[in-house]
């Protein structure tokens, strides 16, 4: 889906749409972010939008994939058609099963959870929990967006091979750490919430190819 959520057409708008678990509801600032991003680098001659769904009164101290999944078919409402490509994010509590430090993930071609709790535990007084979430909601939507070398070949050498599909950069959002628990530590001047050069080219080769 990355290249219909890029390009002009045939999806002509985007639709973000927001689920989460009562009081973790993702901040304005991380949503406007994101708006920003998406208006900059995608296509789109009706525009970018964002709005609030459904709240998700499944909560759990642990969420597995196949979790992730069964929140999406539930409590999903928007999907994509013709004219309109859609994203979903749900902000939720607890952590990822398959690895407990994680604070975000991109689990389906336009599907992503934020972990709140793991986000506000990432924090400390260098680094708000405001700046990480705006750095993890732009990353996992890097992903979305195919970052970084999913289903392409960049052009650039900057895949880190220790960790596939993730800058090599610490200036760039799809930088490893960003979606780890100990982004803090070692981004220590604050996580990056925009993409590099070369994430940037990549994304303007998708949008031609």
């Amino acid at each position: 889906m990355a290249r219909v959520l890029l390009r002009a057409s045939p999806a002509r708008r985007v639709v973000v749409e927001v689920a989460y678990v009562p009081g973790r509801k993702p901040s304005q600032q991380a949503l406007d972010h994101l708006t920003t991003i998406l208006r900059r680098e995608a296509q789109k001659p009706d525009g970018i939008f964002t709005t609030i769904g459904a709240q998700v009164p499944d909560s759990s101290d642990s969420y597995s994939l196949q979790d992730l999944v069964r929140l999406e078919s539930k409590y999903r409402h928007l999907h994509s058609t013709g004219s309109v490509a859609t994203i979903w994010i749900a902000a939720l509590n607890g952590t990822y099963s398959a690895a407990s430090g994680t604070l975000g993930l991109a689990f389906r071609a336009t599907a992503m959870v934020l972990f709140e709790d793991q986000i506000q535990q990432a924090s400390n007084l260098f680094v708000s929990a405001d700046a990480i979430e705006r750095s993890v909601i732009t990353h996992e939507t890097g992903h979305l967006l195919a970052l970084v070398n999913i289903g392409y070949r960049s052009a650039y050498d900057h895949e880190d091979p220790s960790h596939p599909h993730h800058s090599k950069y610490k200036t760039s959002v799809m930088y490893w750490a960003v979606e780890d628990i100990s982004i803090a530590a070692i981004l220590s001047g604050g996580p990056p919430d925009d993409f590099d050069q070369y994430d940037r080219a990549d994304l303007a080769a998708l949008r031609g190819r």
